[in-house]
């Protein structure tokens, strides 16, 4: 079984293989750089002592950033990464089989069905995960300078950091193999499991996860913005509360702003003189590994199931 399982998707997990030597090639390059210039340029020192020099240190940080904050910004392709896992080899795994009726002759041998079912998903989920980790621990160490500069709980390091892309994987790996026994066509299955990754991986992205624990929330005066969260965190919102803690609309702060205009009073004084303070809403940085947690456990609990559903799925309509 495990020769077998080898030759049927050793196209597959070598082509996947050779798509991580790609990335790692493309990350090693700039990553090297980035390294380099994150000590040249002295962020690292400026980041390790935060009392001295520090308009310096931020004038510093800040280009820095600018010069390689687009570089992340040009990688959101690879959410892509963990969906490819669902097209090109969740997808074809069982439909193909049952397309070709190939399975006719595995489920004549003396392996079981249950057998060669727990196989070939165990065998290629494990390969999968290992793919997986492998991308992680290279993109982790690609951006350990931006890390140090803006965290890793907001989505851009979040998604490809932790136990979040292996987690994905597994689950668009699942959804492609139920959904290719279901449909028992490798080209609809592979079509259908691109939108059913994304169909639930872009809300518990943008609803679920800013939620996974209560948002913690500090007001401040604009004149003294003591305790302002980190720049580590992850900033979910901002905005002016009223005396009673109520949050203004976006029109109440416009009105704010032209009132404040109006009395010839500079904002700050107007703010204090009507009760008026800033809040912010954020998730602390502290919570990246509960965060982590959570989320693989919503992904591998969800990829547990469609994947139970499909060998109950093989296992009915091959009797």
């Amino acid at each position: 079984m495990l020769w077998l399982t080898w030759r049927q998707h050793r196209a597959e997990l070598a082509g996947a293989a050779l798509l991580l030597a790609a990335i790692t090639a493309v990350l090693a390059v700039s990553g090297a750089s980035m390294h380099a210039a994150y000590r040249a340029d002295g962020v690292a020192a400026c980041l390790a002592d935060q009392g001295a020099g520090q308009a310096v240190c931020n004038e510093v940080i800040a280009q820095f950033r600018e010069r390689y904050i687009p570089w992340g910004d040009q990688l959101t392709w690879l959410n892509l990464l963990p969906a490819l896992a669902g097209v090109f080899i969740g997808a074809p795994l069982l439909a193909r089989e049952l397309e070709h009726g190939t399975w006719k002759l595995a489920f004549t041998q003396t392996v079981t069905r249950t057998r060669w079912l727990a196989t070939k998903l165990t065998l290629v989920g494990l390969a999968i995960t290992l793919l997986a980790a492998a991308f992680t621990a290279v993109f982790t160490w690609w951006r350990a300078p931006l890390d140090a500069i803006h965290g890793r709980i907001e989505p851009p390091a979040f998604n490809f950091e932790g136990l979040s892309p292996a987690a994905a994987a597994l689950f668009a790996f699942a959804a492609g193999t139920l959904l290719g026994a279901l449909l028992r066509r490798t080209v609809a299955a592979m079509a259908l499991t691109l939108l059913a990754y994304f169909a639930v991986r872009t809300p518990v992205e943008l609803a679920l996860r800013p939620r996974y624990q209560t948002p913690k929330l500090r007001t401040l005066d604009a004149a003294q913005p003591r305790g302002r969260p980190g720049s580590t965190d992850w900033i979910l919102g901002q905005g002016m509360i009223d005396a009673t803690g109520r949050r203004l609309t976006d029109a109440e702060r416009t009105s704010v702003l032209y009132q404040a205009d109006n009395t010839g009073l500079d904002f700050d004084s107007y703010m204090a003189q009507h009760g008026l303070r800033h809040y912010i809403e954020y998730q602390p940085s502290s919570r990246f590994w509960t965060f982590q947690l959570l989320e693989a456990g919503l992904f591998l609990a969800l990829a547990a199931t469609l994947l139970a559903a499909a060998v109950w799925l093989i296992r009915r309509r091959t009797t």
